[in-house]
């Protein structure tokens, strides 16, 4: 019997060079645009969920959590702040509450906010809206954590 050599690394490249195009859009504007990625992984509201080109079709509702991508040997990461995701062929679309790259994000401005939703959680006041001061904290909370992160590296 005759053995085909070299076809599994010539089928290897060919789905090596595969890409995904990765598309993260918030109510207020289109943060990506159908990015050629090769990898990226997304922070369900279950667990992180990792995408390739071949992926099977889905729709999964996102967490808080870092969503990153590679592309070109180079990784990227987001604050994602809830929504949702598609992943349908080799497009991925990310619809999110709110997003951020980590260099837009203002450590000051989010340390206020950081301490203006402790202060109304710590508050008795009847006119506080205590689960927007939760959401307003977790999301500060998140956009540090990817803030810090950053600058480690």
């Amino acid at each position: 019997m005759r053995r085909h050599r070299g076809c599994f690394s010539k089928c290897q490249k060919a789905v090596n060079m595969k890409k995904l195009k990765l598309t993260i859009l918030s109510p207020e504007s289109v943060i990506l645009k159908e990015k050629s990625v090769d990898y990226v992984s997304l922070p369900a509201f279950e667990g992180s969920m990792g995408v390739l080109p071949g992926h099977a079709k889905a729709v999964v509702q996102l967490g808080h959590g870092i969503l990153h991508y590679t592309a070109e040997n180079k990784r990227d990461e987001f604050a994602v702040l809830g929504g949702y995701a598609e992943v349908y062929k080799d497009d991925v679309t990310v619809l999110a509450e709110e997003a951020a790259l980590a260099e837009e994000i203002n450590e000051e401005e989010e340390k206020q906010k950081i301490a203006k939703a402790r202060a109304a959680l710590s508050s008795r006041d009847a006119d506080i809206d205590f689960e927007l001061a939760e959401i307003e904290l977790k999301a500060s909370l998140m956009k540090m954590r990817l803030k810090n992160r950053q600058s480690r590296n």
